[in-house]
């Protein structure tokens, strides 16, 4: 096992964005995303909210900054790095590797046989356009916000990712197993607690990164890309004023879950397409009343809608229902992971 720390400006700023998606979910950043949102032009911040959700809210450029190793030394290196990807296996992991590089030259060639929505579509067949509009919003994003951010947290984190180069060498092992609740390590493999348990034999991923985060908390593995894993190692800066407060959307989603009926409707939903009509005959209701259940179904991102003919459908989204689980253990987690967090000695 070969055990590199690795400190990305790039991966920061993407982090970052991340938080700024979801402030509630990040306690340790929260304070700084909502300044963040007070102090950012609207334009950007429409831009962030808006494409987000298409890029796994902002996590899919580590995978693509990882997979080609920029080693950058500052944020404009990496989006110089970034222009310079080749257009297909650009838009291969911008769609999250969902699809084949074949599959996407094929379809590149022959668009009408491409099974996407008109985002993916725009992607593959306007990548170049894409690598100059995300290029452009890096750029301004970093200027308005994120550089001043990184001058001030670069000196902790440097410090934190030299402290914890120097415990490697001490006990490799029981320092790897301290990073985080969820990382167990033993000489043969990593495991890491997410959705489900993701098992990684060193034989087959024999390079672990450990990349210093000031945001990544509460996550732990940010990708995994040939024969390497990259894990975040979690580093408390001053002034990352901590919040206690359950997230909104996690409260409004149990919320919602906690009427017995509308459990039921999405226990249906999550196993066969229903129509309101449907639903009202099998639990003998109004349509009004299954289209409000559904309605809330739809605004916490448990079930979606799909048109057939004059009929409009609903299916559960099982994804959303898993990682529900997670969101739980994590606020949970909370009073364990101050025990993780890295705050490097500057004495």
């Amino acid at each position: 096992m070969q055990v590199l720390v690795d400190f990305s400006p790039f991966n920061e700023m993407m982090i970052s964005l991340h938080v700024i998606q979801n402030p509630s979910h990040h306690p340790y950043r929260k304070a700084w995303a909502e300044r963040a949102q007070e102090k950012l032009p609207k334009e950007l911040l429409f831009t962030i909210k808006e494409w987000g959700p298409h890029f796994y809210d902002w996590m899919y450029f580590i995978n693509i900054r990882n997979e080609f190793r920029f080693n950058e030394d500052s944020v404009e290196e990496a989006i110089t790095m970034l222009s310079k990807v080749p257009d297909l296996s650009f838009a291969h992991m911008l769609l999250g590797e969902k699809y084949s590089m074949e599959s996407l030259l094929k379809w590149k060639n022959s668009p009408a046989s491409a099974p996407f929505h008109a985002f993916e579509k725009e992607v593959l067949l306007k990548t170049a356009s894409w690598k100059r509009k995300l290029n452009d919003f890096f750029y301004d994003y970093n200027r308005y916000m994120f550089a001043e951010e990184l001058f001030r947290i670069t000196p902790w984190i440097s410090r934190a990712a030299d402290n914890f180069h120097k415990e490697l060498k001490t006990s490799k092992i029981a320092v790897l197993n301290s990073i985080h609740p969820d990382i167990t390590v033993s000489a043969e493999h990593i495991k890491i607690k997410k959705n489900e348990v993701y098992t990684f034999s060193f034989k087959d991923f024999p390079t672990l990164i450990i990349q210093p985060s000031t945001y990544a908390t509460p996550h732990v593995m940010l990708c995994c890309n040939d024969d390497r894993v990259a894990i975040a190692l979690h580093v408390a800066v001053p002034d990352s004023e901590k919040d206690n407060e359950p997230p909104e959307d996690l409260i409004s989603l149990l919320k919602v879950l906690g009427e017995p009926t509308r459990l039921k409707i999405l226990q249906d939903v999550l196993h066969h397409p229903y129509s309101t009509k449907q639903l009202a005959f099998k639990y003998g209701l109004t349509e009004a009343t299954v289209s409000s259940h559904l309605k809330l179904l739809l605004s916490c991102g448990l079930a979606e809608t799909q048109r057939r003919g004059y009929y409009v459908f609903y299916t559960g989204k099982r994804e959303r229902l898993e990682s529900l689980r997670t969101e739980v253990a994590q606020f949970m987690q909370q009073p364990v992971l101050d025990e993780y967090i890295y705050t490097p000695d500057l004495t």
